[in-house]
């Protein structure tokens, strides 16, 4: 049976949940508390969402913040996978601007004088450790962070 991670939401008008600038959207500050919330628990925790508002509520409200709580991190998934999918481009292209650069220092013209030579070759060699270390320490993070984004965009929301 797996676990569940609940997430205790208490509002005491409907300005406190909805953007100040925009009616359909998620306030910055609770999609933020929400996410604060989730810091440190088990990714394979099923998220739930007791809401408990201090007003009325009707059912369609119910249903457009449960749409609206859903929608900001489908939102923030994409956002986020464009952006890893650019810094991977970025690292790519710098790993092999590392290489080129490690090849050209050994060339017989920029050989000849050791300056520059050994300029050329630590940038190669901090260009592919950039790389490197983002592959294999970055990486971790944002896989982490996606997986909990896809955990908020599915997440089961209570009202109480």
């Amino acid at each position: 049976m797996k676990k569940e991670t609940i997430i205790e939401i208490s509002f005491d008008e409907k300005d406190d949940y909805i953007s100040q600038f925009n009616n359909t959207k998620l306030s910055n500050k609770l999609s933020n508390y929400i996410l604060e919330e989730c810091r440190g628990k088990s990714l394979s925790n099923c998220i739930t969402l007791n809401v408990k508002p201090n007003f009325k509520i009707n059912a369609n409200e119910k249903e457009e913040f449960i749409k609206m709580v859903h929608e900001n991190y489908k939102t923030d998934l994409q956002e986020h996978t464009l952006i890893l999918r650019h810094s991977n481009l970025k690292k790519l292209i710098i790993f092999f601007i590392g290489i080129v650069l490690i090849y050209m220092s050994y060339f017989r013209g920029i050989s000849e004088n050791e300056v520059i030579s050994e300029v050329i070759l630590i940038i190669g060699w901090v260009a592919i450790w950039e790389a490197a270390y983002t592959w294999f320490f970055e990486t971790d993070k944002n896989r982490i962070k996606a997986k909990r984004l896809k955990q908020l965009a599915k997440c089961r929301i209570n009202f109480i």
